[in-house]
Parts: structure tokens; C-alpha cells; sequence
């Protein structure tokens, strides 16, 4: 595969795991302010756990795209235990396990913006070409 290609299909896998998580934190933000029915959480309970796995591991998961996970690394270096902790608790309210709060809230936020950013920058990049 050449390189335009490449980065072609990991933009076009980046940008669309951005659209599902951007449309799924919005339908939660959603139901939360305006007391609609909750959406299944399962699938961004599954993207929380597979960040937090490969953030504490260098396990590789298809479910998120490694530009992503590499953003938010870098982004939260100096305290990537915090932000572990962060996953974890926000995983275990998507879960049912406790109530989804603000800090939940602040953590999907900060996915979607890895997300968001990654797609701009690999767009910008394809651009270039």
C-alpha cells in the first residue's frame, strides 16, 4: 500500500471512530439534560476500557485508532495514572456500576477531542500530499 493510501485509510478510520463517539457523547449529554430515555452505553463503555488498556499497555486495540491513544498519551503524560484512574471510574458509570457525572462527562470530552484532533491533523497531512 503506498503512503497516500495508508494514511488515507487511517484517516477514514480516524475520522469515523471521531463521528461515533462525538454522536455518542452527544446522545448521553443529551438524555442527561433533558431527561430522555438513556442510550445503551455499552459501546462507549467498550471504547473507555479499550483506551485504558492501551494506555497502561502496549497492547493494541482495533477499537480505537492508535493516533488517538497516542494524542491523549502525550497530552497526559506527567499524569497518566490520573487519567487511568479517570478511565476506569468513567468505564465502571458507563457500566452501571456508579452514576455518570460531570467527571465522566470531562473524561468522554477528552476522547472526543483526541479524536477530533487526530482526524484534523491526518487530514491536514493527506492535504500536504
Amino acid at each position: 500500500m503506498s503512503d497516500i493510501s495508508a494514511l488515507s485509510h487511517d484517516y477514514e478510520a480516524t475520522s469515523q471512530f471521531a463521528d461515533r463517539i462525538n454522536s455518542a457523547v452527544l446522545q448521553l449529554k443529551k438524555s442527561l439534560h433533558h431527561s430522555q430515555a438513556r442510550p445503551d452505553l455499552g459501546e462507549l463503555a467498550s471504547v473507555v476500557e479499550a483506551v485504558k488498556t492501551q494506555l497502561s499497555s502496549a497492547e493494541h486495540s482495533t477499537t480505537v485508532p492508535m493516533e488517538v491513544v497516542e494524542r491523549l498519551s502525550s497530552e497526559h503524560q506527567a499524569q497518566m495514572s490520573y487519567l487511568i484512574a479517570d478511565l476506569q471510574s468513567a468505564e465502571e458509570a458507563l457500566r452501571g456500576k456508579a452514576a455518570v457525572d460531570p467527571a465522566v462527562i470531562r473524561v468522554l470530552d477528552e476522547i472526543c477531542d483526541a479524536a477530533d484532533a487526530s482526524a484534523s491533523a491526518m487530514f491536514r497531512r493527506l492535504r500536504r500530499r
